[in-house]
């Protein structure tokens, strides 16, 4: 019985690859394309994002130093435009994870940001740990709508880098930052992005919290990217 019930789930999985746990993704974008990287999974897992040479030195050492990291995710979407040029990136996640990558038209993209479309960019599902902890928000666009929601009251702000990097460095107290934070609240934040520059979200919470955001591209975005 339980060689004809693993027959089955092999062959469940062969003939339905969506449902496939994969541990790397290969993702390739030609000129003129965006992708949009959608990774699922059941459990929170950590995933890394690499150009060729990190996942060369990967391939070699098993070492994810210079990836773009984040962690225990269970939705996740992270667009790769290829503008000008043919785009390559690598997705790990060792915990493995479910993919799903489409395709977009730049040009027929911003077109219909320019008709006055609102369209998913990018976003994440997060636990993020009791005390203080972070994801990067990153791939902004000047004007890109951001949208953050918290599953109970917690202490939620987004700052740039130098503040992240305080913070982490026990220059400044979490209290400081916050408090001269541009964008913060208890439960949700509802803003728009100010520049091309990276945020970090930082939270504060008694128990761990489930965080989710979701970044759109409208109209306003549309002459600096889709």
């Amino acid at each position: 019985m339980n060689k004809l019930f693993a027959a089955f789930v092999i062959t469940f999985l062969l003939y339905n690859p969506s449902f496939a746990l994969e541990y790397e993704k290969k993702v390739f974008v030609e000129r003129e394309k965006v992708a949009f990287v959608e990774i699922t999974s059941d459990k929170p897992v950590d995933l890394f994002i690499m150009y060729t040479p990190q996942h060369k030195n990967y391939t070699k050492s098993g070492s994810t130093e210079g990836a773009f990291d984040v962690r225990n995710i269970t939705w996740y979407i992270y667009p790769i435009p290829a503008m000008f040029d043919d785009q390559t990136l690598f997705f790990i996640v060792k915990e493995g994870a479910r993919f799903k990558i489409t395709y977009e038209n730049i040009k027929e993209r911003i077109d219909r940001l320019f008709k006055g479309e609102i369209l998913l960019r990018s976003g994440a599902a997060s636990f993020f740990k009791k005390g203080i902890d972070s994801i990067r928000l990153t791939q902004n666009l000047p004007d890109l709508q951001i949208e953050i929601e918290a599953s109970e009251d917690a202490q939620i702000a987004t700052v740039k880098v130098m503040d992240y990097i305080s913070l982490t460095r026990g220059q400044k107290s979490f209290e400081d930052i916050y408090k001269n934070a541009s964008f913060k609240g208890l439960k949700s934040l509802n803003f728009r992005a100010p520049d091309f520059d990276d945020l970090y979200l930082i939270v504060k919470s008694e128990n761990g919290v489930n965080i989710k955001y979701k970044t759109w591209a409208n109209k306003d975005t549309a002459n600096s990217g889709c």
